[in-house]
């Protein structure tokens, strides 16, 4: 299995999990209160400012203000300002009525001073006036004041007070809705530790329970039950599979042992006992060594470190070769072996032993499962720039459930069990082809045979001379359906 079965989630990471979700939460309403305080701020200063603009345009209206000599000093300011001060040059008037205006702060301000909440002795600085300066058409300018203190800037600092206490109250829920999303998005996966911990336990999916009740992840349980059936089918196999690779590592393991026992307690003098021993042991120790290097290379092939040494081949050279190596045991089993050619020109470029061994894969599996007095077929064409080269019996054949893994490694199909092999042959021979840039096809039907199919690239000069071969062919079945000769 290749579950994790550590705790989901630790205590620690939870811990964590809510304080993160606390902060940004308690963040969020933090930015929030702040932006609206800050809208406020604003909202009262565009009202104070306007108040104090209005009240100056009311008081320029009664007055002249073609000159500062025309204005009516009886008249106390507005309500809504503090004081009014004409400036020209180095001469100022003030007009006012209130108590406690700063005046020597008041001579050394700007007359040109305009905004909110400016401090009369810092101007820099943020304060508790508001300043409306105009423009007059002698040249001189008209300021107008109003200590805002109790009034907007008043409203503004209950306001603040009140976001302050707000901010920290909300900690408390806060944390609660923390705490509540920290456990509804721990359920789903303290669900799905449930199932596999069921699963494991029982050795059986388990999470068709949880389909209906958590629809955002149905597809996260489909897929683990999927890998959970798979992992599982896996394991049977592999198992299936080394009692396989035992038993054929068992029985020449065991006959070299009885061989070298043989020749060990022998009390005779002859030479020839002990060379025969000897070359016993030696086809049985190949025989393993054999075994290991095939499942060596398919494990090369697997990972992609496949070495070829290529070379241009002769497809007749080493089907030939092949068919020379098996006619005895087709013989044995009383099968007749043909080799049909389009054109025994061809070559590709491929490794010669690798190429070698996936004929003699597809010829040994041909006989093995072939019956007796049976054909097996061998024949090589063209498909495009490709050679294709077939390998055709008339034996028990592959079911449908089989077919689409015969090429897996270590599988061996149940028609198969009473027969010697790894289960590596056919994944040998799809690991050689597709490291040559080719592919394999199979077909079959029961109690008919299966025919297999290698394509290869051939190389580029034989391009040419498959296409006009290819072309011969064509022309060959025409005159045949045209009923030439």
């Amino acid at each position: 299995m290749s579950f994790v079965t550590n705790r989901l989630p630790s205590r620690h990471h939870g811990a964590w999990t809510v304080s993160i979700l606390f902060l940004l939460l308690w963040l969020i309403c933090g930015l929030s209160l702040l932006f609206h305080t800050l809208l406020l701020k604003k909202q009262l200063q565009e009202q104070e400012l306007s108040r104090v603009e209005n009240a100056l345009n009311i008081f320029l209206q009664n007055s002249s203000s073609s000159s500062t000599y025309h204005f009516n000093l009886q008249v106390s300011p507005p309500e809504a300002i503090d004081f009014i001060r004409i400036s020209r040059d180095r001469d100022q008037l003030l007009i006012t009525d209130q108590q406690g205006i700063p005046l020597a702060g008041l001579v050394d301000l700007d007359p040109r001073s305009h905004g909110t909440w400016i401090s009369l002795t810092a101007p820099d600085s943020s304060g508790n006036w508001i300043l409306v300066s105009r423009k007059l058409n002698d040249g001189s300018t008209i300021q107008a004041g109003k200590n805002d203190l109790n009034a907007g800037i008043s409203t503004y600092q209950t306001a603040l007070s009140s976001s302050w206490l707000i901010f920290f109250l909300t900690a408390f829920p806060c944390l609660g809705i923390a705490i509540f999303l920290h456990r509804q998005q721990k359920k789903p996966l303290q669900e799905l530790g449930a199932a596999i911990r069921s699963a494991l336990q029982h050795q059986r999916p388990a999470f068709d329970t949880f389909h209906h009740g958590n629809g955002e992840l149905t597809e996260l349980y489909q897929l683990l039950e999927k890998t959970f059936s798979q992992n599982q089918q896996l394991i049977a196999e592999m198992q299936s599979s080394l009692d396989n690779v035992a038993h054929d590592l068992r029985t020449p393991m065991t006959r070299l042992r009885a061989v070298a026992e043989y020749a060990l307690q022998s009390d005779q003098d002859d030479p020839e006992i002990y060379r025969n021993s000897l070359s016993d042991c030696l086809e049985e120790s190949e025989r393993v060594l054999s075994m290991l290097g095939t499942m060596m290379s398919v494990a090369e092939a697997e990972a992609g470190t496949m070495r070829l040494k290529t070379e241009t081949v002769s497809i007749k050279e080493t089907l030939e070769d092949v068919i020379s190596l098996y006619r005895y045991v087709a013989e044995e089993e009383k099968i007749s072996l043909s080799l049909t050619m389009e054109d025994d020109s061809l070559s590709i470029l491929a490794d010669k032993t690798r190429i070698s061994q996936v004929w003699a894969n597809l010829l040994d599996n041909a006989i093995k499962y072939g019956h007796e007095g049976g054909t097996v077929e061998i024949s090589t064409g063209t498909e495009g720039d490709m050679l294709v080269t077939s390998f055709c019996d008339d034996g028990m054949g592959i079911s449908d459930s089989e077919i689409s893994r015969i090429w897996d490694r270590l599988y061996r199909g149940d028609r198969s069990r009473s027969r010697q092999g790894l289960g590596l042959g056919l994944n040998y021979v799809k690991a050689v082809v597709e490291a040559h840039g080719g592919k394999v096809r199979v077909s079959s039907t029961i109690r008919k045979g299966s025919c297999f199919e290698v394509l290869l690239p051939l190389l580029p000069a034989a391009v040419g001379k498959a296409e006009i071969t290819d072309q011969r062919r064509m022309i060959r079945e025409a005159d045949v359906g045209n009923g030439e000769v």
